[in-house]
Parts: structure tokens; C-alpha cells; sequence
């Protein structure tokens, strides 16, 4: 089984390459804005959850970027596989930590699943394959 194809074409490997990117690259984001807002205190927490969706947002995109540049074919469909993942494993995470649902909820989940589809899309539209083993 090479690239972790099931019998159906997915190719699970690339979608979970895709889905540790996006994750990864959220991380990151979300920890450069507590060291800004921990030496900025400006910044007013209500604003919060908006930054927060801004780096959900470039995460999915990545993540889908990523996970299509990898496969080639189905950046659309792969984008938004990667980005509903991602949407439920943050989710999850949430909910574990006592977030109440919400209408950020909402919003996250709607910016994961579209910058997910557009990652997808630009990924799938790069001029080279990227290899990553």
C-alpha cells in the first residue's frame, strides 16, 4: 500500500500529514499572540476569540495546502476532509476544557471549512508535487 491508499482512494496518509500541519501551525500562531498579548496588554481580551479564529484560519488553510500539494488531485475535497478534522479535534479539545457552544463555535467551524476547501484548492494548483516522507 503505497501512501497509505484505502479502498475507496483516500489517501490517508497525506490527510493526516495535513491535519498535523494545521494543528501544528495554529499552535504556533496562537503561542506568538499570547507572548504579544502577554507584553502588550493593549490588546483587550474580548478581542480574543476573533484572533483566535484568525489563527484557525491560517492553520486550516496550511494544513489543506499541505495535505493537497501532497496528493495532486481532489484539493476541494481533501481541503475540506482537513479542515472538518481539524474543526473536530479542536472541538473536542474545547469541549474538554469547559467551553460552552456557541456562536464562536460556529464561526470556527465555518473558517475551518472554508479556508480548508481554499487551501485545498491552492494546493492543488502548485506548479510541483511536494514530497514529504
Amino acid at each position: 500500500m503505497s501512501g497509505f491508499i484505502n479502498s475507496r482512494g483516500i489517501p490517508i496518509k497525506q490527510i493526516l500529514i495535513g491535519i498535523a500541519t494545521a494543528l501544528a501551525v495554529t499552535l504556533l500562531l496562537l503561542c506568538v499572540i499570547c507572548a504579544v498579548i502577554n507584553f502588550a496588554s493593549a490588546i483587550p481580551y474580548s478581542l480574543l476569540p476573533y484572533i483566535m479564529l484568525i489563527a484557525d484560519a491560517v492553520g486550516g488553510f496550511f494544513g489543506a495546502y499541505v495535505c493537497a500539494a501532497m496528493s495532486k488531485s481532489r484539493g476541494l475535497i481533501l481541503g475540506l476532509i482537513c479542515g472538518f478534522a481539524v474543526f473536530v479535534i479542536m472541538f473536542i479539545a474545547s469541549l474538554s476544557t469547559g467551553e460552552t457552544i456557541g456562536l464562536i463555535t460556529l464561526l470556527r467551524f465555518i473558517v475551518l471549512i472554508v479556508f480548508g476547501a481554499l487551501g485545498g484548492i491552492k494546493g492543488v494548483n502548485k506548479k510541483e508535487r511536494l514530497h514529504i516522507k
